[in-house]
């Protein structure tokens, strides 16, 4: 029986993007972005989705709203399976899912007002047009803080903070139910950043809004979610709906949550630093992911694959180890020691 709490599903999806090469541009092997993740996002929660750069965040977020196509896996979304929707469909499912780019100039033509850029969805849809369309438009900016002095300007005449407000307000036009925020905060300067999430949480309260917050910033994805899911190399090592910084049980999410700076001189320079690259996507690690980095690495973690497991309340993890690995100074600095000879 399916849980009525739940707005999105997402089973053993996974998005490759064919590598080629030659004359004749064959496929060689595949980057494997997103492999087998399964998730349920529930209504009104906000899920943030951490890792470093290149772990598949981004392409999870977009494969997710189909502006990718997926490779394998399913997508339900209020009950539907919208895995291989086109056409019309797929355009009426877009009106209730959306996205906040990471670069706001990047999202707006630089040619066209803020009035007709946010007022485009409105038009398309044939929600509103004319009269009408610069009402609506004119609450929207003023809902994220703006005013009407700023609907017949072009992008170039605001800050980054004001490009990405008027992309947020775009981003309601149509009223969506689930909005993927993919690192809205990471061009603009800390107070500003402080601002924006304020007023999205402001906005998620006002309209029920379901948010998936893609970011590598740790901090800010605490301030603002419900449950955090940490990738690594295309698949989920842990989702906790505890404070990570308190319990994190997978030894990946512990170099992560060491490097982020406290402000206490007692925990100074605790960060793990961890050796060697991340692996290849193209070929990535047999077994666990992270084991060739991993100091707590056994046999058969390089020849078993650990799947998610349930350690209470929610908190899934896949390794082989939770709940037995001991985070301690001892820990931290094996990892030193490890960094230090993979840098000689």
């Amino acid at each position: 029986m399916s849980d009525s709490r739940v707005l999105l599903s997402i089973e053993n999806l996974k998005k490759y993007f064919p590598l080629t090469g030659g004359v004749f541009r064959k496929v060689i092997g595949m980057v494997h972005a997103v492999d087998d993740v399964t998730l349920d996002i529930y209504r009104g929660e906000t899920i943030g989705v951490v890792g470093e750069s290149g772990c598949g965040k981004t392409t999870l977020g977009r494969t997710i709203l189909r502006l990718l196509d997926a490779t394998a896996g399913k997508i339900t979304f209020m009950g539907r399976d919208i895995t291989h929707v086109k056409g019309s469909d797929l355009r009426a499912i877009r009106r209730e899912m959306q996205i906040v780019f990471q670069d706001p100039m990047a999202s707006l033509d630089p040619r066209v007002t803020i009035k007709n850029s946010v007022g485009e969805p409105l038009l398309i849809n044939g929600v509103a047009r004319g009269p009408r369309m610069r009402a609506m438009v004119l609450d929207l900016l003023q809902k994220v803080g703006l005013t009407e002095d700023h609907l017949n300007r072009f992008p170039h005449e605001f800050s980054g903070g004001q490009r990405q407000r008027i992309c947020i307000a775009r981003t309601l036009a149509l009223n969506p139910k689930f909005v993927v925020m993919d690192e809205p905060t990471s061009s603009t300067d800390v107070s500003v950043q402080a601002q924006t999430l304020n007023l999205m949480k402001d906005l998620q309260d006002e309209f029920g809004l379901t948010y998936m917050f893609i970011s590598h910033n740790l901090s800010v994805v605490k301030h603002m979610s419900d449950r955090l899911a940490v990738m690594y190399l295309g698949k989920i090592v842990e989702l906790t709906p505890e404070d990570i910084f308190r319990k994190p049980l997978h030894p990946y999410t512990f170099a992560l949550v060491s490097a982020v700076p406290v402000p206490d001189p007692r925990f100074s320079g605790r960060a793990v630093i961890l050796s060697g690259e991340v692996p290849s996507p193209i070929n990535p690690p047999t077994g666990c992911r992270f084991h060739p980095r991993c100091i707590f690495a056994q046999e058969i973690c390089s020849s078993e694959e650990p799947l998610l497991r349930d350690m209470g309340d929610g908190h899934l993890v896949a390794c082989h180890f939770a709940g037995e690995l001991d985070f301690g100074r001892s820990a931290q600095m094996e990892y030193a020691r490890a960094a230090e000879a993979e840098a000689s």
